[in-house]
């Protein structure tokens, strides 16, 4: 017996030195695994709003369905009885449920986001290892607006595209945690100790967006996109002084609460992120230089035939003509290329190139948009014969929809560029905004130069190709554009697939507004006749929504380029 006395105690002293000494660490991890439990909590994301205070995207209180398959296996509960209840208010099939439940794991998910009233029906079962928490859901309250500007989240509510990826930092906050301990049965133990890190919401965001400019905007394009037969469109509003972004549309759109079911065309900003040859309104650059080098004034007259041939290549005119002096406003007003191409020949490579760049092609604009174009312009170096007449008349050159709205905005805000903006400030309580950083600015061409092309621009709608641009009451500067899309899969140009474009701002003695519109391989393939009326349709509300003082009395452009005062019958 004594014997038998000293065994047992050994062998007792020697498990309790096992457990307690020797593998401690090993069994103080299967006690953790086996009774301690962590749960995120997790941040309320922050809010996008457009400038007046209006959401566009937010969260609210959703329900997460998870079980615990080993804690109901411990209870001895039946999954195919639990997954017969559960199923209907999951909307499950069945089996998957039971597959779910039956998982040799402590956590699996049932149900993510689903709505409250959901996780209310679940949490009165009482079912064994079946838990509900509170998660947030993003949901936009404007639907489909701005949508490829606003963007979407994932499921773990991580931004996946458009400002909520580009400020997912600021919105996202940080995620709390509660660390418990429970009993086999389920059961807390409450004396146990426990850890909560309580979670901190994110940031709200002002975005520079007028969500009335955006409905009238994405309205009018795809209008005209059902009516010119267009793949689609794109059109962006700005502040001609500021540089904010007030609208930025793309047709066809989508809604970010049923992503799954939009394709990538649509779900992209195409604003930023598709470049294409701008065509004629890239006369512009081609004036505004020579008018800023001198090489031209407003009255220099040339003779313009209807084709001139450059190195191995004829370039041509819209329509044919007899050679025909014109002065430099008529070129501008009547688009002409070979009066373009006599203008650039005289500006010379290196000044077009360098001005190119000083109005933002080739380079980002500072917006930070996920997967924004810089567009494409070739170093001079690489130039060759063909390539000063080609770029001066908008060809062999590529910019986004907002990179040719910058140059618009710069002629409109007397030659500074400014870089545009989407957000005005984040706020992290009611009516306490922290504005953005002042945009950059640079000088581009001098105030004098900036002002006679904006008078050349008048004329394009006065009486050159841009009369359907025309807006009611307003003086309006614009340049219209039609140019040919590069084949995605051949060298050249794709047969009979244009880019109709026109951009513009108002009113032109004392500018506000900024638009530029493209429409994709409408039936009418020139922006004059297609472009122009969208222009038009948004100019016209945007003026009247923000109060505009109409241009009284009513102005005309002289041929020599001043202004000069037309008054009213009578």
């Amino acid at each position: 017996m004594l014997a038998l006395y000293l065994v047992l105690t050994l062998l007792l002293g020697w498990r309790v030195l096992s457990v307690q000494v020797i593998h401690a660490g090993q069994y103080r991890v299967l006690a953790a695994r086996q009774t301690r439990r962590q749960v995120n909590l997790p941040a309320t994301r922050g809010r996008l709003y457009d400038r007046s205070g209006d959401p566009l995207a937010m969260s609210v209180a959703a329900a997460t369905i998870y079980a615990d398959p080993r804690m109901i296996t411990r209870a001895g509960a039946d999954p195919r009885r639990m997954g017969r209840r559960l199923a209907p208010l999951l909307d499950m099939p069945r089996p998957r449920v039971e597959r779910l439940l039956r998982e040799d794991t402590g956590f699996v998910y049932l149900g993510r986001q689903m709505p409250s009233r959901v996780g209310s029906r679940v949490a009165a079962l009482e079912l064994p290892g079946i838990g509900v928490l509170e998660e947030p859901a993003r949901v936009y309250p404007a639907g489909s607006l701005a949508a490829q500007v606003v963007g979407y989240v994932g499921t773990d509510n991580v931004g996946l595209s458009g400002m909520e990826l580009q400020y997912d930092d600021v919105l996202a906050g940080r995620n709390g945690l509660l660390r418990l301990e429970e009993a086999p049965g389920g059961l807390d133990i409450t004396s146990a100790r426990r850890e909560v890190r309580a979670p901190l919401p994110g940031s709200d965001l002002v975005l520079t967006l007028d969500r009335e400019i955006q409905f009238t905007t994405e309205t009018a394009l795809r209008r005209a996109v059902d009516r010119y037969r267009a793949v689609g469109g794109s059109a962006v509003v700005l502040d001609a002084r500021t540089g904010e972004v007030l609208a930025m549309a793309s047709a066809p759109g989508y809604s970010p609460e049923d992503i799954e079911r939009a394709d990538e065309y649509a779900r992209r900003n195409r604003v930023v992120t598709d470049v294409f040859e701008p065509g004629s309104v890239n006369k512009v650059i081609t004036g505004s230089a020579a008018l800023e080098e001198g090489v031209v004034t407003p009255a220099t007259r040339l003779m313009v035939p209807d084709h001139l041939q450059v190195a191995d290549k004829e370039f041509t005119d819209s329509h044919s003509h007899p050679p025909e002096p014109m002065s430099f406003a008529d070129i501008i007003a009547e688009s002409s290329n070979i009066g373009t191409i006599k203008v650039a020949q005289r500006l010379g490579q290196r000044r077009l190139a360098r001005y190119l760049r000083r109005f933002g092609y080739g380079r980002p604009t500072g917006l930070g948009f996920p997967g924004e174009s810089s567009g494409i312009l070739a170093d001079v170096s690489d130039w060759w014969g063909t390539s000063l007449p080609t770029i001066a008349i908008g060809q062999g050159v590529s910019a986004s929809l907002l990179q040719v709205a910058g140059v618009f905005q710069t002629v409109a805000s007397g030659g500074e560029w400014v870089e545009p903006t989407l957000v005005r400030g984040s706020t992290d309580g009611p009516g306490r905004l922290d504005p953005a950083p002042e945009p950059k600015r640079r000088r581009v061409v001098s105030r004098r130069t900036a002002e006679q092309m904006a008078r050349l621009l008048v004329g394009v709608v006065e009486r050159g190709t841009g009369t359907e641009a025309a807006v009611p009451g307003y003086r309006v500067a614009g340049k219209t554009g039609t140019a040919k899309k590069p084949s995605e899969t051949t060298r050249g140009y794709e047969a009979g697939a244009y880019i109709g474009t026109f951009a513009g701002f108002a009113p032109a003695e004392d500018p506000d507004l900024v638009v530029a519109v493209a429409l994709d391989e409408a039936e009418i393939i020139y922006g004059g006749v297609t472009a122009a009326p969208v222009f038009s349709e948004i100019m016209t509300f945007a003026l009247a929504h923000r109060r505009v003082e109409p241009s009284d009395p009513v102005e005309a452009v002289a041929p020599g380029g001043a202004w000069t005062v037309a008054q009213p019958d009578g």
